[in-house]
């Protein structure tokens, strides 16, 4: 919840580091004709006058493969020229992915549970030495991820105030938005407390990392319950909506079309957040339970599988 905010909020710088990434794809038009006249450079070393449309009559005075492969060099050249020196919709749209809050968590938090896949890949092939390589860059991007949640209380409140400035649809929504508020206010200076420990920023004992650490993941696990009971109540009114639509007495075939289209998106955006909610679920109880025997690569898989399906949103978010 509060990653949705942080996205929000950096979606305006991310229009800022797009337009200079867009002068800096001007600037650098001079570049790519630097890279033509170099094969212009081969190009005579070969002893044919450079153009930008060779003559016929100079390639068919070659050989054979000198000819193939001058035409080739041309082509690439030319190929090279137009695509820096034409617009970058796709790296526009990842510069602005990745410029968001949410955009860059889901970024780590994808790199943070596949990697604990490839490491039992490389275990169960006998490969140690690639599998504790892996590990560590896994363990340093969680760590990582730790970090930069140290501000997340900041967002919190901006959505707290929201939440009540702006009601839910039902009490029932309402309620629940309070309540995993409330689980969220516990959970974040309970996982700074255990950061700041375990690193010794601040002079904490082991008992109290080890207990801070644990609670934590208890509220996160106390969020991810009630998401299930706000998914049911979600789906109660998506249902309720669809279901006035054929209802109803006197409706246009075409306005219908449109409702029935809205209802049918806020489905499928209910759905995806329901995969989310179950691959969380699993690991808010492994990491609340003491001595828990859920295997690593379970955590890797479930995790993969709820930063893929958020990446997927904020990519859509982001276009």
């Amino acid at each position: 919840m509060a990653d949705s905010n942080t996205a929000d909020n950096s979606l305006e710088a991310s229009g800022i580091l797009v337009d200079e990434a867009q002068t800096g794809a001007v600037g650098s038009s001079s570049g790519s004709d630097a890279g033509t006249d170099g094969s212009a450079e081969a190009v005579q070393q070969r002893g044919v006058a450079s153009s930008p449309s060779l003559p016929a009559a100079s390639v068919k005075s070659l050989p054979t493969g000198s000819a193939k492969r001058l035409r080739n060099s041309h082509v690439v050249a030319l190929a090279l020229k137009r695509m820096l020196k034409g617009p970058a919709p796709t790296l526009d749209h990842i510069i602005r992915f990745l410029s968001s809050g949410s955009g860059h968590d889901k970024f780590w938090m994808l790199t943070q549970y596949f990697t604990k896949v490839v490491v039992w890949l490389f275990a169960k092939r006998g490969q140690k030495s690639a599998s504790e390589r892996v590990r560590t860059l896994s363990n340093l991007v969680a760590d990582y991820r730790i970090m930069i949640r140290l501000t997340g209380l900041v967002p919190m409140a901006q959505y707290i105030r929201y939440a009540e400035q702006f009601p839910a649809k039902t009490r029932l929504l309402q309620w629940l938005d309070r309540i995993m508020n409330l689980a969220l206010v516990c959970y974040y200076p309970l996982e700074h407390i255990y950061w700041l420990g375990a690193h010794q920023i601040l002079p904490f004992s082991e008992n109290l990392i080890d207990i801070a650490g644990y609670w934590s993941c208890r509220f996160w696990a106390v969020w991810v319950a009630m998401q299930f009971v706000r998914l049911g109540e979600e789906y109660r009114l998506i249902q309720g909506k669809r279901r006035e639509i054929y209802t109803r007495d006197k409706i246009d075939a075409a306005q219908m079309q449109v409702e029935l289209d809205a209802v049918s998106a806020e489905t499928k955006s209910w759905k995806t957040q329901l995969v989310i909610n179950a691959c969380y679920f699993p690991l808010t109880l492994h990491w609340s339970i003491r001595g828990s025997t859920f295997p690593d690569v379970a955590v890797g898989v479930c995790g993969t599988v709820a930063a893929v399906a958020q990446a997927c949103n904020v990519w859509k978010a982001t276009a």
